[in-house]
């Protein structure tokens, strides 16, 4: 009788000492794989620091470099910052949406062959703002302190929408009103840029 519980003792410890065996090399087999492929490791991915408006000329600032796996790079995306310091954007990106070719514009803000210059200017209502897109064409007039109107540009184009630095009003500098610039042929550009003392209107043509 003891033999045979001696023996039975036996193959219980022959079996399990595999058993622990077989897990010991499972989980040998585990990490390995972990740390060819560590868990939430992923490639550069670029994306937008803050909410940005359409029109806004992309700085560092802009920008966020994160880790993400490549089936969640879209196409068209970047892998460095450099790459789109400078570049205006065609759409509007909220927080944490990745940069593309698509988002970008594919037009220059100044048209250097009609000796086009950048203007920015001030309207003193912000909500003109989120009427206008880039590309939209304007006619701007100025009010005098006398209260006489006259037109100062036509037909000049929105080149951008610059945002606040600080997120909130539109122009930043604690200034009311919101800040447009406009690509102007040199001639209109000084005329709009003289007007910059009077009370400035837009008309979307």
């Amino acid at each position: 009788m003891r033999q045979i519980w001696t023996s039975k003792i036996i193959k219980w410890l022959r079996w399990h000492r595999t058993a622990v065996a077989m897990l010991a090399l499972f989980a040998a087999l585990v990490a390995g794989l972990s740390a060819l492929n560590p868990a939430g490791a992923g490639t550069p991915l670029v994306v937008a620091a803050r909410d940005l408006p359409a029109g806004a000329v992309l700085t560092s600032a802009d920008l966020l470099l994160v880790d993400a796996p490549p089936d969640l790079h879209p196409d068209g995306c970047y892998s460095q910052v450099d790459d789109l310091v400078g570049r205006p954007l065609s759409v509007g990106l909220t927080r944490g949406t990745p940069l593309t070719t698509a988002a970008l514009s594919t037009s220059t803000l100044t048209d250097h062959a009609l000796g086009e210059m950048l203007v920015p200017f001030r309207v003193h209502d912000a909500g003109i703002v989120a009427l206008l897109r880039v590309g939209d064409r304007l006619t701007i007039v100025a009010t005098t302190p006398e209260g006489i109107v006259m037109t100062v540009a036509q037909h000049v184009r929105v080149a951008q929408l610059p945002a606040a630095s600080d997120g909130g009003a539109w122009g930043g500098s604690g200034m009311s009103g919101a800040l447009i610039v406009v690509a102007a042929p040199s001639s209109v550009a000084e005329l709009l840029a003289a007007a910059s003392d009077h009370q400035l209107g837009v008309i979307i043509e």
